[in-house]
């Protein structure tokens, strides 16, 4: 039976090298190679200040998918459908659920959650092979909580900076959040820590600096914003959400952020 297949095409302009119009091509010439029949096209400029499944093009594709039997939904590149690996990931397994594959004419394969070929922050520009001593990606470093994948692009090549949550020190860091939400100090936390042989940062024992560090430049455990999925880019501001780098809850965050409030005022008054 002949695989019916549904395009998606995004780029910041309609025509032109990777464009709309280039997409839809190279997309018609790889489902006629593979002897499938498109179905149906969805296309749409890029619009990254858009939540995805707000997008005009993805929303009418899911509900085309919702009326209409497919087999494949093909996309030039993945990055096309969504630069955030995390909404990219959970498209594919949303689709995968429905027993729709995911296939990219630029990669000439089938797309897998491992073989997604870019970085999380969605910057895989001149700066995706090479790694950063200050950030990667315009990520303050995280450090703690986090470990470099062995991801690799479509070409095979090792994608530096790609991080992903190391899930036994992202443990520690929701403890380390729910003692001091409890009202016990860093330096109570750090002794605790230290006492059960739990490594900090680097392999070293705890200090009580690394948990409180400086609220307005943003480190320290506690205070680290990365932790709830947001970003800052090079000058502290807030740059953007990344969702699969999220290790505290926001209600969890909040009653830190209540606990950092009380302790100045209870040291503001004994001053």
């Amino acid at each position: 039976m002949t695989k019916k297949v549904a395009f998606y095409a995004r780029a910041a302009s309609k025509t032109g090298e990777g464009s709309i119009e280039a997409q839809i091509g190279r997309g018609k010439t790889f489902v006629a190679d593979h002897g499938w029949a498109l179905v149906a096209s969805f296309t749409e400029v890029e619009n990254k200040d858009a939540l995805f499944k707000a997008r005009p093009g993805i929303r009418s594709l899911c509900a085309y998918i919702e009326r209409e039997t497919i087999d494949i939904v093909l996309c030039d590149a993945p990055h096309n459908v969504s630069d955030n690996r995390f909404h990219a990931a959970r498209f594919l397994e949303e689709l995968g659920s429905g027993g729709i594959e995911l296939w990219s004419a630029a990669m000439a394969e089938r797309v897998t959650l491992r073989n997604l070929p870019y970085v999380d922050s969605g910057d895989q520009g001149k700066h995706a092979t090479a790694p950063s001593s200050k950030n990667d990606h315009g990520i303050r470093r995280a450090g703690f909580g986090y470990k470099l994948s062995s991801a690799v692009d479509a070409a095979g090549r090792r994608i530096f900076g790609y991080r992903v949550v190391h899930p036994e020190q992202a443990e520690v860091i929701r403890r380390i959040f729910r003692m001091y939400a409890a009202d016990r100090s860093p330096r109570d936390i750090a002794s605790a820590l230290n006492a059960e042989g739990v490594k900090g940062p680097g392999g070293k024992p705890w200090r009580e600096e690394a948990i409180y560090g400086n609220r307005a430049r943003g480190t320290g455990i506690i205070n680290n914003i990365l932790y709830i999925g947001m970003r800052q880019n090079a000058d502290g501001e807030f740059d953007r959400n990344v969702p699969a780098l999220r290790i505290i809850s926001d209600e969890l965050w909040e009653r830190v952020k209540q606990q950092q409030a009380n302790v100045r005022m209870r040291f503001s008054r004994s001053g």
